[in-house]
């Protein structure tokens, strides 16, 4: 039988998060998934706190660093779009809902997830400032096309490829209207009187 490696032990816990949420992630449930031993995770992790903090870690990699480094992968910020928006859309979207509801209930997932929300907002503001906007607007875009994303996900989980591909489309072009619209980067006289109290 082949050894099992680290990543083997995050990945099963990983699919038993998206089975059946982080009431799923026992030493016992994780080693008869796996058909191995409690010292075959002791061998790997000190704990069960250790194997969920690298558990959202590998979370982490697989559903956010991966896809924003593929993105990187050189072309001009279209490109980079076009490859992030790509490998989106293979991921696991019920493995993202599993983890946010995990957040509700967990500290140490919500502050990972704050920071992931928060790093993946920010990278998609990075993609709009390098087409030319301005940072406020860019954030904005930004917001406002992550929120579109982290809803469609909750709303539409059980979309077919082809209603994602279209719902796509559909956010990809009202973004790209309200890109154009000069108003998006300035605040109206009522927004900007409540940021200035």
């Amino acid at each position: 039988m082949a050894r099992t490696s680290r990543n083997d032990w995050l990945d099963k816990g990983l699919d038993a998060l998206r089975d059946g949420g982080e009431g799923a992630l026992t030493i016992d449930g994780l080693c008869a998934r796996l058909g191995r031993t409690k010292g075959s995770f002791y061998h790997h992790f000190e704990d069960i706190a250790a194997f969920l903090a690298a558990l959202l870690a590998r979370w982490e990699e697989r559903q956010t660093s991966a896809p924003i480094h593929h993105a990187e992968a050189g072309g001009s910020p279209e490109q980079k779009r076009q490859r992030l928006s790509t490998v989106v859309r293979s991921l696991d979207g019920r493995l993202e809902l599993a983890v946010r509801a995990w957040a509700l209930r967990d500290e140490r997932a919500a502050a990972v997830l704050r920071r992931v929300d928060a790093r993946r907002v920010e990278y998609l503001a990075s993609l709009y400032t390098s087409e030319g906007r301005a940072r406020g607007a860019a954030l904005l875009l930004a917001r406002l096309e992550y929120a579109a994303f982290v809803g469609a996900q909750m709303l539409f989980s059980d979309l077919s490829a082809e209603g994602a591909r279209s719902l796509g489309l559909a956010l990809d072009r009202a973004l790209e209207l309200l890109a154009k619209d000069e108003r998006v980067a300035r605040p109206t006289g009522a927004a900007r009187r409540r940021r200035a109290t």
